[in-house]
Parts: C-alpha cells; structure tokens; sequence
C-alpha cells in the first residue's frame, strides 16, 4: 500500500501526473456504472420481455379456443345445410313435392345460434341460402311449386351450399381462394333487381338478366358473368338512385338497398 501512495504522489508530482490518475478513475469509474447500467437495463427489459410474452401468450390460447369453436360452429352449419337439402331430395323418377316448413325453422335456428361464428359475409351467404330454401316450402295460401321448380330450386342449395363451405374453408385457413363468395352474391344481385317492384323506373329488370326458377346455376352464372360492366351494375345503380332520392321509399327497401349497395361494392371490386 506504501508502494502505491508513492506511485500515486510521484504522479501528481509529475506534469500530467494528476491528469493520469484522473483519467483512470473516470475510466474504471464509468466501466462500474456502466455496469451497473447495463445490469438495472438487463432487468428492466426482461421484466418488459415477460410482460410481453405473457400477454402474446393469453392473446395465442385466445385465439385457438376462438378457432376451435369456430370449426365447431362452421361444422355445425354445414351438417345443418346438408340435413336441409336431404330433405327436399326425392326420386328422381316421381314429381318432386314441396317440403314442410318445420325443416326451414331448423335450419335458421341453427344459423342463428351459430350467428357469433359466422361473420357479416357468412350471414349474409346464409341468408341468400335461406331465400332460396324458403321457395322449396309449401304454404297452404300460395299455389304449391312444380316439379321442375323444386328440382332447380335443388341445384342452387346444392351450389350456394358448396360456395360457403369454400368460405369456411378460407376464414379457417384451409383455403386461399380470394372471394369463394362472388358468385353467390351475383347470383343474390340478379334475385334482387328481379324481386323489386318499381315501375317508373322498369323494375323488375327488363333486361336479359330476368331470373326464374327454370335456369340452372351454372348458365345463370355465366350470364351474369358476360354481362356484369353493362347491365347488373346498371341496374343495382338504377335502383339506389331511386331509392336514396325518394326518401320515403327508404325505410320500405332499407335492406335491399343495403344489399344493393353491397353487390355493387363485390362487383366493382
């Protein structure tokens, strides 16, 4: 120790002695607090680390019990579309009949219990689904449908069906297809602009794009699909003009013009 206090007082004795000695205990004195620094950092970010993979943690097992109640929910809608068109298949070597209603009433209970599920898109697919599954029922005030009817009726439960299957595929991740959707809502786009009263302004549509139950799917699709830039979008856009001018037909036509709007965004897209 002796030794030391003698090389220190020769330093300080010497020009630039005390310079020296400062400058090596600023030295050792910034490696201790950057030590220190480095250590209270260390824990603080561990401290933030765990924080942040405890909540990626909640928010991971939040998600999987999401998408497996969602393949449940999308299991059980399906099964119910498929118990839907099972009952109205019948031979095909005798006249089709219409089917009671009590089968209609099953499968919108189900879509409405599964409804958290579903998605705006889904919802809306089902509906579309349901419009066309309500014309297969017989009511006793209306004049029952014919065997051709039921059976067309048939090929697009059938074809919708498949499209939001394709959905459900997608919003699970088993599928890339961009909108297993749009040729549905073409499909519902036609239904619409046939199924509107208006007469000044020629609707139902007077175009080529009359829809009846007497087409198939696929050629309906096909038409639509040559005639989209022209006359649909025409026609959409015709109709919500005159709705959103006359003010009091708003509240009449709300949710068709909600749909109308809709198509025309899928179309446009």
């Amino acid at each position: 120790m002796e030794d030391f206090y003698q090389i220190a007082f020769l330093l300080l004795s010497s020009a630039g002695g005390a310079s020296i000695i400062i400058l090596a205990l600023s030295s050792w004195l910034g490696k201790v607090w950057a030590n220190r620094i480095l250590e209270s950092d260390k824990s603080k970010y561990i401290q933030e680390l765990d924080k942040i993979r405890h909540k990626f943690e909640i928010e991971r097992n939040q998600l999987s019990i999401i998408h497996d109640s969602q393949k449940i929910s999308f299991q059980r809608v399906i099964k119910s579309l498929q118990k839907s068109i099972k009952a109205l298949e019948q031979e095909y070597d005798v006249p089709w009949q219409p089917i009671e209603a009590k089968h209609y009433d099953e499968l919108k209970n189900v879509i409405i219990e599964e409804s958290l599920f579903l998605g705006a898109e889904g919802e809306r697919a089902l509906g579309i689904y349901i419009s066309f599954y309500a014309s297969s029922i017989y009511f006793p005030e209306d004049d029952p449908q014919d065997d051709k009817e039921l059976r067309i009726i048939y090929e697009y439960l059938n074809f919708i069906a498949e499209k939001i299957r394709g959905y459900f595929r997608k919003r699970i991740g088993l599928s890339e297809k961009e909108n297993p959707l749009f040729e549905v809502y073409l499909i519902a786009a036609c239904k619409l602009i046939n199924h509107i009263y208006i007469g000044s302004i020629d609707l139902p549509t007077k175009t080529i794009l009359q829809f009846h139950l007497d087409s198939a799917p696929l050629p309906l699709i096909d038409k639509l699909k040559k005639n989209i830039p022209i006359l649909l979008k025409a026609e959409l856009e015709k109709f919500i003009k005159y709705v959103e001018s006359n003010s009091d037909e708003d509240n009449y036509h709300y949710e068709k013009l909600s749909d109308a709007h809709y198509f025309l965004k899928i179309i446009d897209a």
